[in-house]
């Protein structure tokens, strides 16, 4: 395998052995990046296939300063906000299925993260999509409600809004699903 320095230069060469690899290495981590954005595991594809365009067309505009994979995330972010924004005139609060890609913590075993994953997962579910947007942009990418409002087009005091309500109704199904005592030991 290749350095990832020496990748992004074949990418910028337009070598297609170098996006195949960087394709290989980044598409099932940014696929479920994507995927908590999407109402379906096709608009997931779609957003990953998107970005991964913008990134191939854009590669020469990498620096080398800070990190790749930032400025990548940064893009799939974009490809995902758009995608909200266009089916957001064509979805009335869809549930969908969340996958959560967080290492919850390393020194729990894998049971104990399976637990807490299906159960975030479940909690998820429940939200709106406006609600999964901002939840998602606060909560796991950490923005700031201001710049979540902005990225999403509403008014922060909305952003504020969604985001406490999503925020409760996740705190209080994790607890149902887990119960308290589970959530004390791992808080």
């Amino acid at each position: 395998m290749k350095k990832l320095e020496e990748v992004i230069e074949g990418c910028k060469r337009g070598d297609k052995l170098s996006q195949k690899e960087l394709y290989d290495r980044y598409s099932s981590r940014y696929f479920v990046f994507c995927r908590r954005y999407a109402a379906d595991d096709e608009s997931a594809k779609d957003i990953l296939i998107d970005g991964f365009l913008a990134v191939f067309q854009s590669v020469d505009t990498y620096s080398g300063n800070g990190s790749f994979e930032g400025w990548m995330k940064t893009i799939f972010l974009r490809k995902a906000i758009g995608c909200y924004r266009r089916d957001l005139k064509h979805r009335q609060n869809t549930e969908s299925l969340e996958e959560v890609s967080q290492d919850i913590d390393s020194g729990a075993n894998v049971e104990v993260q399976i637990d807490i994953r299906d159960a975030l997962i479940e909690a998820l579910r429940t939200l709106t999509d406006d609600e999964r947007a901002v939840f998602n942009l606060v909560a796991i990418d950490g923005y700031m409600l201001v710049e979540a409002a902005a990225e999403v087009g509403i008014p922060e005091s909305t952003a504020k809004s969604r985001y406490y309500r999503a925020l409760e109704t996740v705190k209080g199904l994790v607890t149902k699903r887990l119960g308290t005592e589970f959530i004390k030991r791992y808080k």
